[in-house]
């Protein structure tokens, strides 16, 4: 899949669906977004309580992993639509063939997966896993590949000392499917929206 016709730069920016309770998230995100302009961007928003509760559900009562992957999904989709209605500008797309028409209304799109996932990523011989060990950080590096993003950014609650991608999933930083996920991208960096100052690390293949 090619990115779309453009010379400015494309960020993929995941929103940690930790971020989502958060009181301050409007205005420090309004902030952080502020300050990446003029590039192009695309959100992708964690799933935050919303997939705990699927996780919950599946623990419960063993939905099986295509069921509870499909369920978080949708609970993606849910704090996608969570996420746009906190953060005046945007738009909620559900193909990535909507982006360049939002782009070129002024708008910010976030992306809500699922139907990318089921259209698209599922098709594949290397599609992502039907697990939990697959999350939003690995969703967010599967789009930012598709869309030949020159940057995937994770916005975090914290961001531990970790340098490599396999030293954060080891951590729990990411998941344990994101360092094969983000392989083909040479720029990766976790965010600290929460710290005072908005603290950045680069994480190495």
């Amino acid at each position: 899949m090619r990115a779309p016709d453009d010379v400015a730069p494309l960020i993929v920016v995941k929103v940690g669906g930790s971020l989502l309770t958060w009181p301050e998230l409007p205005e420090r995100l309004a902030r952080w977004l502020g300050e990446e302009r003029p590039a192009r961007m695309v959100l992708i928003a964690g799933g935050g309580p919303a997939a705990d509760f699927v996780r919950t559900l599946d623990a419960t009562h063993r939905l099986g992993d295509e069921a509870a992957h499909r369920l978080a999904l949708h609970a993606m989709d849910f704090t996608a639509e969570t996420l746009a209605g906190l953060l005046p500008g945007s738009r909620v797309v559900r193909r990535l063939v909507e982006l360049p028409s939002v782009w070129h209304a002024g708008w910010r799109p976030i992306l809500a997966p699922r139907l990318y996932l089921e259209e698209v990523d599922e098709r594949r011989a290397d599609r992502l896993a039907f697990s939990w060990d697959v999350t939003s950080d690995a969703i967010a590096a599967r789009v930012a590949v598709d869309l030949r993003a020159t940057r995937l950014v994770l916005l975090k609650s914290t961001a531990t000392g970790a340098v490599t991608r396999i030293e954060a999933a080891r951590a729990g930083l990411v998941d344990p499917c994101f360092p094969d996920a983000s392989e083909a991208l040479d720029w990766v960096e976790i965010v600290d929206l929460r710290a005072p100052q908005s603290s950045r690390r680069v994480l190495m293949k």
